[in-house]
């Protein structure tokens, strides 16, 4: 009797071989573009904490809507040019505005990524005085309108 492995059995270790093989490997692939996603989604919450501070801090609307840009340099010495922009919208609620936050990021050598987000703030400090009243006025009203339907069925 001779010692030693088919060519049925070496091909069938072959096959479990190469299948572990490719398994293993797509499930690293896997692993490191989940990795290198998670980055990216950091980086953008970062640029867009930035922008958010950026546009928080301003007292004028005007100033707001103009936006501002600035430069940031990360951990990893890598540098980012951020231009934002502010869409200011009155609501009907006094003091507070609908804002349309546009961001612009172009990393160092790369490509610029646009992005937008919808933001409601409570800002005293960007009223005109003459449309809060007329808003308050407005509310004042509805709300005796209201308790007069309630109160005269």
């Amino acid at each position: 009797m001779r010692r030693g492995f088919t060519i049925l059995e070496v091909l069938a270790a072959l096959v479990i071989f190469a299948g572990a093989a490719v398994g293993l490997t797509t499930a690293y692939i896997g692993v490191l573009d989940a990795y290198a996603h998670v980055r990216t989604s950091m980086q953008e919450d970062e640029n867009l904490k930035l922008t958010r501070a950026a546009l928080f801090s301003q007292p004028d609307p005007a100033l707001a809507t103009q936006g501002d840009e600035f430069d940031v340099v990360d951990a990893t010495n890598q540098s980012r040019h951020i231009a934002w922009t502010a869409d200011i919208q009155y609501t009907l609620v006094p003091d507070l505005f609908e804002v349309t936050l546009t961001t612009a990021v172009t990393p160092q050598g790369g490509l610029t990524t646009t992005s937008s987000e919808i933001l409601r703030l409570l800002r005293p400090t960007w009223s005109d005085a003459a449309q809060r009243t007329e808003l308050q006025n407005t509310a004042r009203q509805k709300i005796r309108e209201l308790i007069a339907d309630r109160q005269n069925p």
